[in-house]
């Protein structure tokens, strides 16, 4: 069971980076690079996709998924550093909208040195800068050049 389910993962993740990426699972465009796969939560199931481009510095991240979040609560997306070598910290790239998607751009250091993408369910006035683990809907394993 494990291997269809895996095997139907890993068709929606292709199919996402073809009509993403015009083809190609990573592409390079002079020195940024680019990577879409699916969010996986629970048992799993797709939460959405993810689509991040990086040179290193100049970091862009788009989010689509089709759930909306139970009443008085949001889905926040974050950069993790799940190795603890650089960052050391989720770092939170905002709400997802009414819409089902999220789009982020920043000029980081260092963003090779983020491992994942992860979504929680947060509350919709949260003050608490920490992500609620235990409320994680989905993840997506960044491919290198991250996890440096």
């Amino acid at each position: 069971m494990k291997h269809w389910v895996t095997a139907i993962i890993l068709s929606v993740t292709a199919a996402a980076m073809l009509v993403s990426n015009g083809g190609g699972m990573m592409t390079a465009n002079a020195v940024s690079l680019s990577q879409t796969g699916a969010l996986i939560g629970y048992g799993g199931q797709i939460f959405g996709l993810v689509d991040v481009s990086s040179d290193g510095h100049q970091t862009d991240v788009k989010v689509a998924t089709n759930y909306l979040p139970p009443s008085g609560k949001t889905y926040e997306v974050w950069m993790v550093d799940g190795n603890y070598y650089a960052s050391g910290y989720p770092l939170s790239l905002g709400q997802i909208d009414s819409s089902g998607s999220l789009k982020f751009t920043e000029n980081m250091m260092n963003a090779y040195t983020y491992t994942d993408v992860m979504v929680t369910v947060e509350p919709t006035d949260d003050k608490d800068p920490k992500p609620a683990w235990s409320q994680a809907v989905g993840a997506y394993l960044l491919a290198p050049p991250f996890r440096q």
